[in-house]
């Protein structure tokens, strides 16, 4: 259902969110909107900002405006919180890197090919204020036959397994493993992947097969350390498959990492149209460009942008009308909505939006209570 209206705390996320550092007139647009906010706005921006895991970007994108000579003037108290996110959030970080440094290179002495994932490899590899991106724990993506000299490898380094969380990993490895960090209660956690880790009914509803990634990979230094990395096509479609099966597109941190992939990479849009078709995922794909190109017109330059990848189905044009990019912000992945439900239909071919549609009622049941 089309939002009658667009609040203006919304437009001053989405805003944020794609906001160029050192660009005078988004710092203007920002200034501009922060001071359009209504009090009574104020509470639902701190949510929403938290909820999407912005608020270190937003410490530094405040600060990045007052430079410029635009400053936000936002209220002292959520100011105030956002430094103290980010400040957490660097010592995280910290963490992080030091544990990771430890695991890398074990692993590459071990001869186990890994590819990191997600925040820790998007943070060193392309965000400009590497500060500005949180995330929680290193992702790895490893080969399975790999597993049992991944499992010696780190627990010689000094992790130790999480068996209590969830396991998409089978044995002998474990799907996290975490390094405790001196005498405190704090840890470096590692989350093993060998896939997505995204609900069972997506690898029916698709063709991905993540055996496919390697075919393309390439050496790279990380941090200092050997690793692999993804083929630019392959990073931006995970990504977006990532936002998508795991957050139905509400977790603007995932939008800003294709904002900084996009604008350091040249894509092969040809290449991009091809795995996608192959992996039958435009379903998934394409609404994340759609969304990306109304946070930025740029990224999509030159064309062909999103539309080829944009299948052409009610039930794509439903989730659209449903959920435009200003609802994203107040959006969220688990709740009991109409874009939730519709997009449990969505797939590329007709018979899994079929299978789809005899699975709702079992949906709308469970979102009773919550998805």
């Amino acid at each position: 259902m089309q939002r009658k209206t667009e609040r203006v705390s919304s437009l001053f996320l989405l805003s944020a969110a794609a906001y160029r550092f050192g660009e005078e007139e988004g710092a203007a647009r920002l200034s501009e909107l922060a001071g359009m906010i209504p009090p009574a706005e104020l509470a639902k921006l701190e949510e929403n900002a938290s909820y999407h895991e912005l608020e270190p970007l937003l410490h530094l994108v405040a600060g990045d405006c007052s430079r410029l000579g635009h400053p936000l003037n936002l209220p002292e108290n959520l100011a105030a919180r956002w430094s103290r996110v980010h400040e957490r959030e660097s010592a995280r970080s910290a963490v992080i890197h030091h544990g990771a440094g430890m695991a890398l290179a074990a692993l590459v002495d071990a001869g186990v090919r890994t590819i990191p994932l997600k925040g820790y490899y998007l943070a060193s590899r392309f965000y400009e204020r590497k500060s500005s991106r949180p995330f929680r724990d290193l992702d790895l993506l490893v080969e399975e036959e790999s597993l049992p000299a991944l499992n010696r490898a780190l627990l010689d380094t000094g992790f130790r397994p999480h068996p209590g969380r969830p396991s998409f990993v089978p044995a002998p490895a474990y799907t996290v493993y975490f390094l405790p960090v001196g005498e405190s209660d704090a840890a470096m956690e590692i989350d093993i992947h060998v896939g997505m880790h995204w609900p069972e009914e997506y690898f029916l509803r698709t063709r991905f097969r993540s055996e496919d990634l390697w075919t393309e990979v390439s050496p790279e230094i990380v941090e200092g350390t050997p690793a692999w990395s993804l083929s630019p096509v392959h990073l931006v479609i995970t990504t977006l498959l990532d936002v998508a099966v795991n957050h139905r597109y509400a977790r603007l941190v995932k939008f800003r990492d294709l904002c900084e992939i996009l604008r350091k990479v040249e894509l092969d849009w040809e290449e991009m149209v091809s795995w996608c078709r192959r992996w039958e995922v435009r379903s998934f794909v394409g609404p994340g460009l759609r969304f990306l190109a109304e946070l930025d017109p740029a990224l999509m330059e030159p064309p062909p942008g999103p539309e080829p990848l944009l299948p052409s189905y009610p039930l794509m044009d439903l989730f659209l009308r449903a959920m435009p990019a200003a609802g994203i912000p107040d959006h969220r992945a688990r709740s009991f909505s109409l874009p939730n439900l519709i997009f449990f239909l969505l797939a590329d071919t007709g018979s899994e939006r079929a299978r789809g549609l005899l699975h709702l009622p079992r949906h709308i049941l469970r979102g009773r209570h919550k998805f």
